[in-house]
């Protein structure tokens, strides 16, 4: 492992700049997790998801972790992978934050206020001085992120930047401040339409009729429960497709540590809705400090007419005072059956920056101008302005179908 520190003029930080493999990530886990507690961030950051990504994904990778201290107190930190790539016959050298998909959001965590801005500059400062890199490449960032403002220092530099949106995300920001709304309804079913409500109490009422219904939630990592989750989760399209997490070992690896990290840090929420002890829908979720992260769930195809996850969201919803919830985060792209429950929206991008150098400017002019001229020839260039589609149709039940056609009134 190699390490590099540097102080930065006039001021209490310091930049380190280290290399090595895992056991650089395990070395800065507990400041790093420090540092997450403190920003109240959003959990994709923490180290324990770094590591489970690593672990189950890039177990032999080398990282360069760019980070900023005053004395032993960490203030910000950019862990980055380094990989030889090519980019229209041209060899270059990419970095970017370790993730995937399954990491759902790549960002750069760093202490609140006006040291949280010195360590970003700090950071900033040291990636763009590091040699041998060609250009950063990082997916899933969200708006105003640390690396999204990090793009801001380096297009004020007259680095070459470019910022593409990926998707749009959907969440319910939760008001207690009084237990009911105006309209004497919780206040996180504030959006929903009435006519969404009333099938909710009917699917509810059948389903009771059937046998005992309940929400079985869990804060440790247990094992059955889990399974029961990834089962629940491989029953329906996820399972043909091979795209369910049980498909890929790899993938399971990863949640099960994620799953566990996040138990031993007092924030996973496993929540099952049964009937009957069987479960019927399912959610793999995180609740960190009153954001309810829903990241993965499933349910079982045979209960579909009934919408057994909208109930279970429901569920979770009217336990907000006893979860302490502050706001409903549906992590991925916004969908239509999310859309009857919340309408604000987090936007998430891909981030370039390329070097500043001749080079830099070749691929920059390749890897985006020359792309961007192909769509735009093509009437294919998207407005960013606009906000993107919901994803799929909505997932009614029969109840709600039927209903809509004796009213006319599509919900």
């Amino acid at each position: 492992m190699s390490t590099a520190s540097n102080p930065i003029p006039g001021g209490k930080l310091s930049v380190r700049i280290e290399s090595g493999g895992a056991e650089l990530l395990e070395q800065i886990a507990a400041p790093w997790r420090a540092l997450c507690d403190e920003a109240n961030d959003e959990i994709f950051y923490r180290p324990e998801w770094t590591q489970a990504y690593v672990s189950a994904f890039a177990p032999e990778a080398k990282f360069t972790v760019i980070s900023a201290w005053a004395g032993d107190r960490l203030r910000g930190v950019l862990p980055l992978l380094r990989e030889r790539t090519w980019i229209s016959g041209l060899p270059v050298v990419r970095l970017t934050v370790p993730g995937n998909v399954h990491s759902a959001r790549l960002g750069l965590s760093l202490c609140r206020g006006e040291e949280g801005e010195r360590a970003l500059r700090a950071i900033w400062q040291a990636l763009k001085e590091m040699p041998g890199w060609s250009f950063l490449d990082v997916s899933h960032v969200l708006e105003g992120n640390g690396l999204d403002r990090l793009a801001a220092f380096a297009r004020s530099e007259h680095f070459p930047v470019a910022r593409k949106r990926t998707s749009q995300t959907l969440y319910l920001p939760i008001l207690q401040s009084s237990a009911t709304s105006s309209k004497d309804l919780p206040p996180w079913m504030a959006e929903t339409r009435p006519k969404f409500r009333s099938h909710l109490r009917r699917a509810s009422r059948q389903l009771e009729e059937q046998g005992t219904l309940a929400v079985k939630h869990y804060s440790k990592a247990d094992a059955e429960a889990l399974h029961k989750f990834y089962s629940l989760e491989a029953s329906g399209w996820k399972g043909a497709e091979g795209t369910a997490i049980q498909c890929n070992p790899r993938t399971r690896q990863f949640y099960d540590a994620v799953a566990q990290a996040a138990a031993e840090q007092g924030y996973l929420s496993l929540d099952l809705l049964e009937l009957n002890s069987t479960p019927i829908a399912g959610h793999l979720a995180f609740n960190f400090q009153g954001r309810y992260f829903l990241v993965k769930a499933g349910y079982a195809e045979s209960y579909r007419r009934y919408g057994p996850g909208q109930l279970l969201v429901n569920e979770i919803l009217n336990q907000t005072p006893q979860r302490n919830l502050r706001e409903f985060d549906f992590v991925g792209p916004a969908t239509w059956d999310e859309s009857r429950w919340a309408s604000a929206r987090r936007t998430s991008y891909r981030i370039f920056i390329f070097r500043n150098n001749w080079y830099g400017g070749l691929i920059y002019e390749l890897r985006i101008l020359l792309r961007e001229g192909v769509r735009r020839l093509l009437g294919q260039l998207e407005d960013e302005s606009t906000p993107l589609e919901l994803k799929s149709q909505p997932q009614r039940s029969d109840q709600e179908k039927s209903s809509d056609k004796e009213s006319g009134d599509a919900s």
